[in-house]
């Protein structure tokens, strides 16, 4: 057996448990940093900054819902001639994907008027009785990148 081999191998184990503790540390106080800056971004209405040679930024996900039950919902799809959308209730994920299309659509319009995306201008965007019928949630983190 060669020890030095299992010297080394033992060494590199214990570093990778001490950086894996490191890590989830890390992790952690990017997870409370986040909790505190997104607020901060979205109440000065700033989608990025460039600091320390990264930009640092809003990520939004888009998540639709019932604004009150499922079956309002499938009639506002047909009522807004999205039937491709229902059959006895509706597709979750293709409604979410439309959903997404029109908050594009409507983020690069808040781009040009340096405005940030907001639930009431996807919401108003959508044809007028699925805009009733959902209710839409942005998710907010903070993402980072090299300039």
């Amino acid at each position: 057996m060669n020890m030095e081999q299992l010297k080394e191998f033992v060494a590199l184990e214990n570093r990778k448990k001490e950086l894996d503790s490191e890590l989830k540390a890390i992790a952690a106080q990017l997870d409370d940093l986040e909790q505190s800056l997104v607020p901060q971004f979205l109440e000065d209405g700033v989608q990025s900054m460039k600091i320390d040679g990264r930009v640092v930024y809003v990520a939004q996900d888009i998540y639709p819902s019932p604004a009150s039950d499922r079956a309002a919902v499938v009639e506002a799809l047909k009522k807004s001639e999205l039937g491709q959308y229902v059959s006895e209730n509706f597709n979750s994920q293709s409604l979410r994907a439309f959903v997404r299309e029109v908050a594009e659509e409507v983020r690069l319009q808040c781009e040009q008027q340096d405005k940030l995306l907001t639930e009431e201008a996807v919401l108003a965007a959508l044809p007028a009785p699925l805009g009733q019928a959902l209710k839409v949630s942005f998710i907010h983190s903070l993402r980072s990148r090299k300039t």
